[in-house]
Parts: C-alpha cells; sequence; structure tokens
C-alpha cells in the first residue's frame, strides 16, 4: 500500500514470511457490562422491533 508521497506504508520486514506472528490462540475474556452500553443495546432492540411491527402494520 502506497501513500501519497509514494512511498510504501509497510516494510516487507512487518508483512513478510519471517515477520512476527501474532497469538491466534488467544483467548478473549468477556468484561463487565456496563449501564450505559445495556441501555443502547435495549433501545436499538426496542427501535428494531418498533420498526418491524410498524412495517407489518402490527402498530
Amino acid at each position: 500500500m502506497a501513500n501519497d508521497d509514494g512511498e510504501w506504508q509497510y516494510s516487507i520486514e512487518e508483512v513478510g514470511e519471517d515477520a512476527e506472528q501474532e497469538d491466534e490462540h488467544r483467548r478473549i475474556e468477556p468484561e463487565s457490562m456496563n449501564a450505559e452500553n445495556v441501555a443502547f443495546v435495549v433501545l436499538g432492540v426496542l427501535i428494531a422491533v418498533g420498526t418491524i411491527a410498524y412495517g407489518f402494520g402490527i402498530i
């Protein structure tokens, strides 16, 4: 990938065969839920269900 100056953004050492391998077997640990995040998820679900119900003429 070249930038606007015509120079490459990544070197071959970073993306080639000898590049450092990331740990693909690393586990992703769940974090605790925040009230703000839960509120936005619930709001999104309510809007989606309301939109679908309105589209089918239920409400």
